[in-house]
């Protein structure tokens, strides 16, 4: 999951702007805060009742703390309905199947704490309240409240009962990284929980950096760095800190990625007067291979599907830039995106959903940027956002969520995008943030 990091319109990339495209780069307009582009029609979510931690004194802070990222999580997963629970109901005891089921509820989480303070063990009970029958039941030890890695491990679990009730991967054990510009004109990569809590500085490099992308273990990150005056692309292990050079070719050096194994990098880089994609591969950082062949406009910002044998890309030989899909082997890209010959005609910034079922990228709609997905043959288009310019978005694990950078009249913001529900939350706000890249579940 990487983006184009705004190359064809944001001040920091205006040296690439003038570079990329000879056609005026399009203005962003403020419309108001966003607003959904599509009607949604909110289908069946079954209720969901989350009982209070079980504990004794020894652990009840860390039952607390571990409730209250509990109920966050699966509320944020947007696929229950949180049923409230009287104050005369508790989980202890046996389970009253008949009296939950008359409360509206189909999964019944009970659970318990125990362990000590530094090392608590919480054991989860799922319930199907229609079948009257225990579904699943794990216990899971955790580190200490006061560990970094805390709310990581109660993401996980979180993460666990989602797929016990759904059969499909949870968002909570995720992070998303971002560009965020700061007052001297100079960025930073940032990394945030999918929740909005630990914020973490990944950066600091004092000069222009952007197009963020984690590898598929959360491990590593690549991204573009102004560092020695011009856009080259680095790759960053996140656990030492240490980075290292993956393309540095006169020119531009920009939008890389990782395949979905890992083991690759696409990235674009400049080949006479255009730019094209290019692989590499990783692990020795050897073999490069060009993917593309324009030879016109620019071709740049690809995008993997989830089995690694396709690419979408964006490219503008019809002037504009517009979203292709090609074989990840080098194929002859194929038009997905609406384009009317004579129209203002404009896409980037493609994301394929892990699901494999559509791709996500910003469209030119009205006079701004909107949100806009399609199915990989370039049907069944829908408008997602139609306030506001919204940009750069990128695909949760699950498919069906989407984090995009909106701007509008309360200022710049991460949202935050259910695709089947039609909610909609915050993840930052106050600053000018872009260029999210979701990760994949970090495990």
């Amino acid at each position: 999951m990487s983006h184009m990091t705004r190359v064809y319109q944001t001040s920091v990339t205006a040296v690439v702007v003038a570079l990329l495209f000879v056609a005026t780069a399009l203005p962003a307009q403020d419309r108001g805060d966003v607003r959904l582009g599509i009607t949604y029609t909110p289908g069946y979510q079954p209720g969901l009742v989350i009982t209070a931690i079980e504990t004794d004194s020894t652990v009840a802070a860390v039952a607390g703390a571990a409730e209250v990222i509990l109920r966050t999580d699966l509320a944020y997963a947007d696929r229950f309905e949180i049923v409230p629970v009287p104050d005369s109901l508790t989980g202890a005891g046996a389970v009253n199947y008949a009296l939950w089921n008359q409360l509206g509820t189909v999964w019944l989480v009970v659970s318990e704490m125990a362990g000590t303070p530094t090392a608590p063990v919480l054991r989860v009970s799922l319930h199907d309240v229609v079948f009257g029958e225990l579904k699943e039941v794990q216990a899971f030890f955790l580190p200490a409240v006061a560990d970094g890695k805390f709310r990581m491990a109660m993401h996980r679990v979180s993460d666990q009962i989602v797929q016990w009730a759904t059969g499909d991967p949870g968002i909570a054990a995720t992070r998303i990284v971002f560009r965020r510009k700061t007052g001297n004109g100079s960025s930073d990569i940032y990394a945030i929980d999918y929740d909005g809590e630990s914020l973490t500085r990944l950066t600091s490099e004092n000069t222009i950096v952007y197009s963020p992308a984690l590898s598929p273990d959360g491990k590593d990150l690549l991204y573009v760095s102004y560092i020695e005056g011009t856009p080259n692309v680095y790759e960053r292990d996140l656990g030492s800190g240490r980075t290292k050079l993956i393309s540095g070719v006169d020119g531009l050096n920009v939008t890389p990625i990782y395949s979905p194994d890992g083991t690759r990098i696409v990235l674009a880089r400049t080949t006479g007067d255009h730019t094209e994609l290019f692989e590499f591969g990783r692990s020795p950082l050897c073999c490069m291979k060009r993917l593309t062949h324009t030879n016109a406009g620019e071709t740049l910002n690809a995008a993997y599907s989830p089995r690694g044998d396709q690419l979408a890309i964006t490219s503008s030989p019809l002037g504009n830039p517009q979203i292709y899909v090609m074989s990840a082997a080098g194929s002859a890209p194929q038009l997905i995106s609406r384009y009317v010959f004579g129209e203002r005609g404009y896409a980037t910034s493609p994301d394929w959903s892990p699901r494999g079922d559509r791709i996500a990228y910003q469209a030119w709609v009205e006079n701004t940027f909107q949100i806009v997905t399609v199915n990989p043959n370039g049907g069944d288009r829908r408008v997602m956002t139609s306030a506001g310019s919204n940009e750069d978005p990128s695909w949760a694990p699950d498919g069906r969520h989407l984090v995009f950078a909106s701007a509008g009249r309360r200022g710049n913001s991460l949202l935050i995008l259910d695709v089947v529900s039609g909610q909609i939350r915050t993840l930052t706000s106050g600053q000018v943030d872009q260029l999210p890249d979701w990760s994949s579940s970090l495990r």
